[in-house]
C-alpha cells in the first residue's frame, strides 16, 4: 500500500468518525416534530403505558423536555416513540379494530405547530 493510500484511507476514516459524531449532535439538538395526540381516542390504553414517568418517579416533565435533554435518550427518542406508537397500532389493526395511522407522517404528526 503506497503512503499517498494510506494516507486517503486514513484520512476518510477520520471523516467518517467526524460525521458520524455530528450526526448524533444534530439528532440530539434538532426539534421533534410536533405530535397530534387525543387522549379520548386512547381511553382504552392503561396509562402507563406512554406516562412511565408518573409510575417509575423518574419526572414530571413532558417526554419531549427529558427525552430530548438527557443524550442517551435524544439518540433513540424517534425510534422509541415511534415503535411504541406505531406498533401498538398496527396490532389493534391486525386484529380488526380501527386503528390509529401506521405509515403516513402527517397522521401523527402536525407540520404546523412546534412541539
Amino acid at each position: 500500500m503506497s503512503r499517498r493510500t494510506l494516507f486517503v484511507a486514513l484520512a476518510l476514516c477520520a471523516l467518517a468518525v467526524g460525521l458520524g459524531a455530528l450526526r448524533w449532535r444534530l439528532i440530539e439538538r434538532a426539534p421533534m416534530l410536533a405530535i397530534v395526540f387525543d387522549h379520548q381516542d386512547h381511553f382504552a390504553v392503561k396509562c402507563a403505558t406512554c406516562h412511565h414517568n408518573f409510575f417509575d418517579r423518574t419526572g414530571n416533565d413532558s417526554c419531549y423536555f427529558c427525552h430530548k435533554q438527557r443524550p442517551e435518550l435524544a439518540r433513540r427518542v424517534q425510534t422509541d416513540f415511534h415503535t411504541l406508537c406505531r406498533d401498538c397500532h398496527t396490532t389493534i389493526a391486525a386484529q380488526g379494530y380501527a386503528s390509529g395511522p401506521t405509515r403516513r407522517c402527517s397522521g401523527c404528526h402536525d407540520w404546523r405547530t412546534p412541539p
